[in-house]
């Protein structure tokens, strides 16, 4: 576990960059194109063959050698449509912001992806990789399923 945790603590920066790049960047509904392409291109960074399921739903799937349960982990990626006044260097400019901490819940799972594939050989089952669009919208959840 001391390995894990010092491996969290290494990419603390990156999660925090992950996070300013996706507050900075607003979107709203489902249709999230700089969001999407954003997670996306950090998955198959990580290693992973992210899947859009439905508009802006993304998903990915990482397995353990060994056999066991499957969890699910999910993220919103949505953002509201009110303006931001600025008080930092990465504040939203497009009249959109996350006010609702959608891009710390996107941060953290990259993150999480992130460390799990790096301890991929220790995973016992399935861990799935839920990106969700238009939380806000009630929406989102619907049309993944639906996918």
């Amino acid at each position: 576990m001391n390995k894990i945790l010092e491996q969290a603590q290494n990419i603390k920066n990156d999660i925090v960059e992950y996070r300013r790049t996706i507050h900075e960047n607003p979107e709203v509904g489902d249709t999230l194109p700089k969001t999407k392409a954003y997670v996306i291109n950090k998955l198959r960074e990580f290693g992973y063959e992210p899947t859009e399921i439905c508009e802006s739903g993304i998903v990915a799937t990482i397995e353990g050698p060994k056999p066991g349960k499957t969890f699910l982990l999910r993220a919103d990626m949505d953002a509201l449509p009110m303006e931001e006044a600025p008080n930092c260097d990465f504040a939203s400019k497009n009249g959109a912001m996350h006010s609702c901490g959608h891009d710390m819940h996107t941060a953290m799972l990259l993150g999480a992806a992130k460390l799990l594939k790096q301890n991929q050989d220790q995973i016992e089952g399935t861990v799935k990789l839920v990106f969700q669009p238009d939380e806000e919208g009630f929406t989102g959840a619907k049309k993944m399923i639906e996918a």
